[in-house]
């Protein structure tokens, strides 16, 4: 494995080959987007994956939402004890659609995910407060000199 140094600013551009269709298509727009902030770096890489993996998720979950209802009808299914074939089927109610959890997860980890890339106007605003240190700080002493002087 190729050594990769994770100070250096920027993420790659090109997304992992192990994402699927949705997250390979958003890699790139939110690459290019995250390198434009100076704090960014190499190692958020990782973070850049995770929510791209999310959003594959939450766009399979909710196609198959759209697919199949947010929810199922439940029949149970009553057969001869003669010859097996089905005397009945007698509804039961409906359950949630698995794909509704799933949906609701990915969404939760992007957003989680989401604030620590700054890609909240909340998240946005407080990478803009933090200041650099300021190694020309002078002594109180000389500020009260130059203040009075």
């Amino acid at each position: 494995m190729a050594k990769v140094d994770l100070t250096k600013p920027k993420v790659p551009n090109q997304a992992p080959k192990w994402l699927g269709t949705y997250g390979k298509y958003l890699y790139p727009k939110l690459a290019t987007y995250l390198n434009k902030n100076d704090k960014i770096l190499r190692a958020d890489e990782y973070l850049l994956q995770q929510y791209c993996s999310a959003y594959d998720v939450y766009r399979i979950a909710f196609q198959d939402l759209q697919d199949h209802g947010i929810q199922q009808a439940i029949y149970k299914t009553s057969l001869s004890p003669v010859d097996g074939s089905v005397v009945s089927k007698d509804f039961q109610g409906y359950k949630k659609n698995p794909a509704y959890q799933m949906m609701s997860d990915a969404l939760g980890r992007m957003n989680t995910i989401g604030k620590e890339l700054g890609l909240s106007p909340k998240a946005r605003s407080q990478m803009l407060d933090l200041k650099m240190p300021n190694t020309n700080k002078k002594s109180a002493r000389e500020s009260l000199k130059e203040f009075f002087g």
